[in-house]
């Protein structure tokens, strides 16, 4: 497809350096359409933009300029005065959609984070400091839903990589919404299954149990990560994602925790997104390396190198690596 003129076509470096400074209004646009529902009212029909301003209770002046936007971006279609969602807008931005993915709601809290940008970068931490607690439940719910898409998709992968068989006690290691913990059960119901994370995540947690179908079945515990009693004689724990979020020295007392929670030839299980030694790719994990400079105090991606590094120092041997085929990297290492 042809390359559309801008005003600053005379001057391609200059263009691409201005489309990277507004980069976000297409971004805001998108995240504004969502948040409007725009996409849910119109669903599977043709609608015009009175009808979607009187469906979101909006201006119709408003409105048919977002639409128009969404056409050019290629989110929407447009007949005459009428506008539709494409295929990919209704299987994944309709609510009750199978794929629906369109609960942005922690995005606000991360647009909130980016504000301080510079602040951080200068001081080399999050300014001002971003607790959990600050966290309201709608920012948590919001986040976890993001969290539980990913995880549920990415679940059944994970576990193809694990002998079940004499797995008779599992731990589910700062489970989120518990989707890796649940896989397990979908694969042997008679697992003995600990769910486990923070004292403001579990109470989300149990929502999603509970969705599943799979109330009564783990154990739900909380408690810090860092500090709590997480039980014992386990034969496999999963700990996915989590290590980011703590310093080089709180990986490793997470670890050791973890090691004496197992049994003998008992199985860990981490999933991470790795950055490169030099730091410079793959290109999301740089922006996640960012993101969690910006809510972190001490978090930050570790590389092959660093997470090998790590599971030998807590003791951890027989490391075998997997990768997946959405980008993550699992080590399986053993008591």
């Amino acid at each position: 497809m042809k390359k559309e003129p801008t005003p600053y076509s005379f001057d391609p470096v200059a263009e691409n350096f201005l489309q990277l400074a507004l980069n976000f209004e297409g971004s805001l646009t998108f995240l504004g359409a969502v948040e409007l529902d725009i996409f849910t009212a119109i669903g599977d029909d043709f609608k015009t933009a009175d009808e979607v301003a009187e469906k979101i209770g909006a201006s119709k002046r408003g409105v048919q300029r977002l639409l128009n936007s969404l056409v050019a971006m290629g989110l929407l279609q447009k007949f005459g005065q009428k506008y539709g969602n494409t295929s990919d807008v209704k299987e994944y931005l309709v609510r009750g959609a199978p794929n629906y993915i369109g609960d942005f709601r922690a995005l606000r809290f991360l647009l909130k984070t980016w504000q301080n940008f510079k602040d951080c970068i200068i001081n080399g931490k999050p300014t001002p400091s971003v607790k959990l607690s600050d966290l309201t439940p709608e920012d948590i719910e919001g986040l976890l839903f993001l969290m539980n898409w990913r995880a549920n998709r990415q679940a059944p992968e994970l576990v193809r990589f694990l002998d079940l068989s004499k797995v008779m006690k599992a731990l589910d290691f700062g489970c989120g919404s518990g989707s890796f913990g649940l896989e397990l059960l979908k694969q042997n119901i008679n697992i003995e299954l600990v769910l486990f994370d923070f004292p403001e995540i579990v109470p989300f947690t149990e929502k999603f149990v509970e969705r599943k179908g799979f109330t009564g079945f783990p154990k739900i515990i909380s408690g810090n990560l860092l500090t709590a009693d997480i039980g014992k004689d386990y034969d496999l724990v999963i700990v996915s994602n989590v290590l980011r979020y703590f310093s080089f020295k709180n990986c490793l007392k997470i670890l050791n925790k973890i090691f004496d929670a197992l049994k003998r030839k008992g199985k860990i299980v981490v999933q991470e997104t790795l950055i490169d030694n030099e730091r410079t790719s793959p290109s999301f994990a740089t922006f996640e390396s960012l993101r969690l400079l910006l809510l972190t105090e001490e978090g930050d991606l570790l590389t092959e190198t660093e997470m090998l590094l790590l599971l030998k120092e807590a003791w951890f041997s027989d490391i075998k690596i997997h990768k997946t085929s959405y980008g993550s990297i699992v080590f399986i290492g053993e008591k």
